[in-house]
């Protein structure tokens, strides 16, 4: 698997994929569908 590791203005994520402040919340309401960990 390529590694995804990427730095947007000095901070490093696991991955290029991140949520959307107010489409997502704080993400506690996901929890029980998806892992919400696994995203950047």
């Amino acid at each position: 698997m390529s590694k995804l590791k990427t730095s947007i203005c000095g901070i490093e994520f696991k991955n290029p994929v991140i949520t959307s402040s107010g489409t997502f919340g704080f993400g506690t309401e996901y929890n029980k569908y998806y892992d919400v960990s696994s995203l950047g």
